[in-house]
């Protein structure tokens, strides 16, 4: 449980502020040179046009409630590859990366601080932190490629009821569904290239639409490279694939299906006093940091190669139609991981598989309207994370949220919000709890229930057509790890 306050002045055009001010000095002091030059004061006013110091980032938005990437318009110095060479230039996002030419397993994404374990990553508004990972809260990116994604949206702080488990903020993915239009004539998109380390990624996409109907959009890529580090190889292979159907009544029937294939082969030392030293690649020595991700053991050059396969599938179905003053819409998800890892533990070589699955469905009524002050939004979501190999619902989320955004005139906001948890899981007992004597792995056969409310409030204030402030204050759950 965390409460969590913050205040924030937020000055979107601060940039143009500073630009005028700049353009005032200027005439101020080219009337002062005038003025010495002719011995006397000429009255005159020069009017000089606004001088922009910095331009703000193209395709980005920024405002109160969240920042906006927009992806087709998002533009940085160098060549945007990785999700994370995107977020790495927003401000109060930070990202630890393995390789700057593309994504790994061992890339960590942090707001303000706080990682994954207390951030929520969705896809098109639904989670998917415990996935991929055998439950574990760590994200990897490696599996999340921006092929398909037609802008992220970034929360900051826990104050939205709507996201759950967002302790930190929420990085939500929205992938791109295609088009409605009648001309079948669709849009194709490929690229590639190379870089160092014999790194190389290519992509192709399609976009179109058929008889205001249906909309899609499909990808492909793959992206290598030989790594940094000696044997810190990796291949991502992904596949995407979005429908959106235009029914009646202005209701939509949006299919989504993601693929990934990542293998990441986990570094071994290269110790220049051993025999099997490798000159072409960075020394590391069994001293050295250890990435994210690795085993907990050493891994040596020679004999069988150490590294993991994993392959990661997103479903999502989602149906939307607008009802009333609102539109309802009931989200319907699975995202399923497999994971083959060879590693050495001393010198056994070992063969470790792991699975694990997260399935659920979201229905939501949101914005709606009442007496042109009040935006209401209730939901309901249920889901289950589990191992399908072993325990298929190690945990069972249940949740209802409500939130409503009140308008007090052109200048105030209150967002005043409520969800409660129910939470049923699967866990073990400790060494004493099972009888011990002595500490020992613990054990399963423990069941647990949480449940609780956990309110939500955040005000904001317009000051000026520039400048906004805003508090919050909120009480989050933080789902624990199996």
């Amino acid at each position: 449980m965390l409460h969590v306050f913050v205040l924030r002045v937020f000055s979107r055009w601060r940039l143009k502020i500073i630009s005028t001010l700049s353009g005032v000095l200027l005439v101020f002091l080219w009337g002062n040179m005038l003025s010495a030059e002719t011995g006397k004061e000429t009255g005159q006013v020069y009017q000089l046009s606004p001088v922009t110091v910095m331009a703000p980032q193209q395709g980005v938005e920024i405002n109160v409630d969240k920042t906006i990437i927009n992806m087709d318009d998002f533009r940085k110095a160098g060549t945007v590859r990785n999700l994370t060479d995107v977020l790495k230039e927003i401000g109060a996002v930070d990202v630890q990366r393995i390789n700057p030419l593309i994504s790994s397993p061992g890339d960590e994404v942090s707001i303000r601080g706080l990682n994954e374990g207390r951030l929520v990553i969705e896809i098109d508004g639904r989670r998917i932190n415990h996935t991929g990972h055998n439950g574990r809260y760590i994200v990897d990116w490696s599996t999340l490629n921006m092929d398909d994604i037609e802008r992220i949206e970034i929360i900051r702080g826990g104050h939205s009821v709507l996201h759950p488990f967002a302790i930190g903020g929420v990085i939500n993915l929205i992938t791109k569904k295609g088009k409605k239009t009648e001309d079948p004539k669709p849009d194709f998109s490929i690229s590639g290239g190379y870089g160092s380390f014999e790194t190389s990624h290519l992509r192709a996409s399609v976009d179109g639409g058929a008889g205001n109907f249906l909309g899609y959009h499909l990808s492909a890529s793959s992206q290598e490279t030989d790594g940094y580090l000696r044997n810190n190889f990796q291949e991502n292979k992904n596949i995407n694939g979005h429908f959106t159907f235009f029914l009646p009544s202005d209701a939509t029937l949006k299919l989504g299906a993601k693929f990934s294939d990542v293998t990441y082969g986990f570094p071994v030392v290269n110790d220049p006093s051993r025999g099997d030293y490798d000159p072409d690649y960075p020394e590391f020595l069994g001293t050295a940091d250890q990435l994210r991700h690795l085993p907990s053991t050493l891994q040596f050059p020679g004999g069988p190669t150490p590294y993991w396969d994993k392959e990661t599938h997103y479903l999502d179905a989602v149906f939307e139609i607008p009802l009333g003053p609102g539109i309802f819409s009931v989200h319907g998800f699975q995202t399923e991981g497999k994971r083959d890892t060879y590693f050495y533990r001393g010198t056994n070589f070992i063969e470790s598989f792991i699975d694990d699955r997260s399935r659920g469905v979201i229905a939501e009524y949101r914005d709606v309207t009442l007496f042109d002050r009040h935006t209401l939004t209730f939901g309901a979501e249920y889901q289950e994370l589990g191992s399908p190999s072993g325990n298929p619902t190690i945990y069972i989320v249940k949740s209802l949220y409500f939130q409503d955004v009140i308008k007090l005139g052109d200048r105030w906001k209150i967002t005043p919000g409520v969800r409660y948890y129910s939470l049923d899981k699967d866990t073990y007992f400790a060494w004493f709890e099972a009888g011990g004597t002595s500490p020992a792995f613990p054990t399963t056969g423990k069941k647990e229930t949480d449940e609780d409310w956990f309110p939500s409030l955040k005000v904001d204030f317009q000051a000026n057509d520039t400048t906004a402030l805003y508090a919050a204050v909120s009480r989050s759950y933080r789902l624990p790890c199996p």
